[in-house]
């Protein structure tokens, strides 16, 4: 079992764990931030309009996943990532916690390649 710690506790509390290859860094409390974030701005007008328009266009198979590529889906993911934000806070002292935790747990030997978005996770 890895070890794992806490290295930042506020205002998003992120856990860093060693792995193999490196560390993962468990953002939980910002995920549920950016759900609750999505879910209210899918209750406004706004955005539940457009909502409805994407449900006017998908397909005719209920089981049928919406492609990325589609123009009005990519504009809403756009406009939702604005809306909701994708920074992690990391305030004074805790930036050097982190920092540390981060290097501690960073092997060190080289690293293999990384496949390119879409392969394998770690």
């Amino acid at each position: 079992m890895s070890e794992k710690s806490m290295p930042v506790d506020g205002p998003f509390r992120i856990y860093v764990e060693s792995i193999p290859t490196g560390v993962t860094l468990d953002v939980e409390a910002f995920v549920e931030r950016v759900v609750y974030g999505v879910v209210e701005a899918l209750q406004s007008e706004e955005y539940a309009d457009r909502f409805a328009e994407l449900e006017d266009l998908a397909p005719v198979d209920p089981h049928a996943v919406q492609r990325p590529g589609d123009l009005a889906v990519e504009s809403l993911v756009a406009d939702l990532v604005a809306v909701v934000g994708t920074k992690v806070p990391v305030y004074g002292w805790q930036v050097l916690t982190l920092a540390n935790q981060l290097l501690m747990r960073v092997p060190m030997r080289s690293v293999p390649s990384q496949r390119a978005e879409g392969g394998a996770a770690a």
